[in-house]
């Protein structure tokens, strides 16, 4: 019988992770990292019309120290697909509509690191990091692994593996059919410019991807980063590419007021025949135009607690805003 995703309808999912986890860690093993994110939003789409509703998410990542530099590291996260990890808590469009609040593990692996390399077996990441706008979800999954290393200060990382049932959450649930494969290469210029280029195959569909991020200081006390990118579907010449630019806005005013103001200004076009890996993409919202404007902050000194909005503005207008909270053994 296969293994069902993890329900937490009488919290004992919760339990299990926040009480029973740590007892069953022999004394050779050591639970690194232990976090639950909090998160809550209003979300609106066309002034209501589609959607107007709210919406929350839960993350629990963790990382086990095995033994020597060999790790056990997962995922557990609510969402119903490969893109979100949002679960709809309250509809105002729809009334007398009961809610489940589901977590799946969706990422489990074992990690080895040595020097500036490392090595993923399992259900991997989609991101070894920084998430790049058109870059795949980071709340998704490859069924498969990841091998990364250092060639002349520039990082080389070759992926493979399964990238299917992206409404199964759960990974062992998901069936696996190897049809995905990605190689990039990344490199820092200096201290403030990084460029990064990676081919992906997914499917019978190929994929070349680009992405150029400078740091930009014109004051002593801040700065703001300029990132260009772009996705090009190569077996019909569609694209998806993106401009994005952040700052820390508080903060050029005044030192102490860093991170309480952060601003993230997106203009992305994506074609309607980009394909499926195309609309996996972390930052899709709808084909065509889109310009983003995000604002987060912290509303603790510690960073546990934060805010956030976003207002898309595109054919479907959409705002939402919430707050965040990051709790961390």
């Amino acid at each position: 019988m296969k293994a069902r995703g993890i329900k937490n309808n009488n919290l004992l999912s919760i339990l299990f992770w926040v009480v029973l986890l740590p007892p069953v860690i022999t004394s050779g093993q050591s639970l690194e990292k232990f976090r639950m994110i909090w998160e809550a939003r209003y979300d609106n789409i066309s002034f209501g019309d589609k959607q107007n509703r709210i919406q929350a998410s839960l993350r629990i990542p963790f990382e086990i120290n095995l033994f020597d530099d060999y790790y056990l590291i997962g995922l557990t996260s609510t969402g119903g697909n490969f893109t979100s990890r949002w679960e709809t808590v309250k509809d105002f469009r729809v009334s007398g509509e009961n809610r489940r609040f589901n977590l799946n593990l969706r990422q489990l692996f074992i990690q080895k690191k040595w020097e500036s390399s490392r090595i993923q077996i399992g259900s991997v990441p989609t991101v070894k990091g920084y998430v790049s706008s058109t870059g795949l979800g980071s709340n998704g999954w490859i069924d498969g692994g990841r091998f990364q290393f250092n060639i002349s200060s520039a990082i080389v990382e070759f992926v493979g593996g399964s990238l299917t049932d992206l409404n199964t959450p759960n990974f062992l649930d998901r069936n696996f059919i190897l049809n995905y494969f990605e190689t990039e290469i990344s490199k820092k210029f200096g201290e403030n410019t990084l460029a990064e280029i990676s081919y992906e195959r997914l499917g019978k569909d190929d994929y070349l991807r680009g992405e150029y991020r400078v740091d930009f200081y014109p004051v002593d006390k801040n700065y703001f980063q300029l990132t260009l990118e772009s996705f090009i579907h190569l077996n019909n010449s569609s694209a998806s590419y993106g401009i994005t630019f952040e700052s820390d806005l508080l903060k050029w005013f005044d030192e102490n007021l860093e991170e309480y103001a952060e601003l993230k200004i997106y203009f992305n076009h994506t074609d309607e025949k980009i394909g499926t890996r195309g609309f996996l993409t972390d930052d899709f919202y709808r084909f065509g135009n889109t310009l983003t404007v995000e604002l987060t902050g912290k509303i603790t000194d510690d960073k546990k607690i934060r805010w956030f909005s976003e207002n898309y503005i595109s054919k479907d207008p959409r705002f939402l805003a919430g707050l965040r909270i990051d709790l961390e053994k």
